[in-house]
């Protein structure tokens, strides 16, 4: 393989690499008042706000940027210069640091462009990840992902987007200090705390406490993705966690107690179909029937809970 220019020593490499880059200032940041000034009739607020969740473009990357490691597969698609074992790679947790791009000709004769990484190891192991584009094709394509990663700009950005802010959060799947998964409430006001990385599935952990809870607070958090064209996260966005205003204000023929129980995520006799789906969620299946006098539907979920609803109104379920 024949490279263009050659890794110079470690301690030179923030230097004299960061004429690789093209010194392009970095553009000025949409706020969110402009964005909703010029959305599209239906788009939601939230979704307005996460659009401002982007990752900054392959062209104002700078030496210095960093990248949280979120799993040891990244030994997979990175070249180490100086490490003799694999045991040298960078495993989760890990920040590694840029320190420029160089060009290199592939096996098809091309010349791509390679990152060039130091890690927080502290063994002055420089490792390389070769994108197999060129600089003109990454200018074109505008971000660009390195695999096993999370950008942590994009981490601040996001951070320091929420950080403060009272919010109604939407899903029961929560996490306590430990990282382990519990069941949550839904629809109550939270207060967002910090946003750190966390998977490669679900690149961002917010943590947040009970805005309405007295003495002591507990934190929890949940997994959040955000819309920057990364193919391996999943569809998992503030819009379908957090609400701006509260949910209840959506549905005010429900009755305050009836309230709490979908808070809690419970079901009660008597309860109707939309409480039901707001507290449980919708079904897998749904069988329906009738009789001379009545109709019938039974809703049965993945975890095996059913509910049984006579003429619109639950009437039996395991559930309680």
């Amino acid at each position: 393989m024949k490279t263009t220019i050659h890794i110079l020593p470690l301690i030179l490499i923030p230097l004299l690499l960061q004429a690789c880059f093209t010194g392009v200032e970095s553009t000025p940041k949409i706020t969110y008042r402009e964005v909703k000034e010029n959305k599209a009739d239906g788009t939601s607020d939230e979704s307005v706000f996460a659009s401002l969740f982007q990752a900054e473009k392959y062209a104002d990357w700078q030496p210095g940027k960093t990248f949280y490691v979120t799993s040891p597969k990244i030994s997979l698609i990175l070249s180490a210069d100086n490490a003799d074992t694999p045991t040298g790679m960078p495993s989760e947790g890990d920040i590694l640091t840029l320190q420029g791009t160089r060009q290199v000709t592939d096996l098809t004769g091309k010349e791509v462009v390679e990152l060039i990484f130091t890690d927080s190891s502290g063994k002055g192991t420089t490792f390389t990840y070769r994108t197999g584009a060129t600089s003109e094709e990454l200018a074109e394509r505008g971000h660009l992902t390195v695999p096993f990663t999370i950008d942590l700009d994009l981490v601040d950005l996001i951070r320091d987007s929420l950080s403060g802010k009272e919010l109604y959060v939407m899903t029961p799947l929560w996490f306590n200090n430990d990282g382990k998964s519990i069941q949550g409430k839904k629809y109550i006001k939270i207060r967002i705390k910090d946003v750190i990385p966390a998977t490669d599935t679900y690149p961002f952990r917010v943590i947040f406490t009970d805005a309405n809870a007295s003495g002591e607070k507990d934190t929890y958090s949940v997994l959040m993705s955000a819309g920057t064209g990364n193919s391996h996260w999943a569809t998992r966005e503030f819009p379908a966690i957090f609400s701006f205003t509260d949910p209840h204000l959506q549905y005010p023929a429900i009755s305050d107690v009836m309230w709490q129980k979908i808070i809690n995520n419970s079901v009660s006799k008597g309860m109707t179909k939309t409480e039901a789906s707001l507290a449980l969620g919708s079904p897998v299946n749904i069988d329906r029937g009738h009789d001379h006098s009545s109709t019938y539907e039974r809703w049965r979920y993945s975890d095996g809970i059913y509910l049984i609803f006579e003429d619109g109104l639950l009437t039996e379920s395991n559930k309680w």
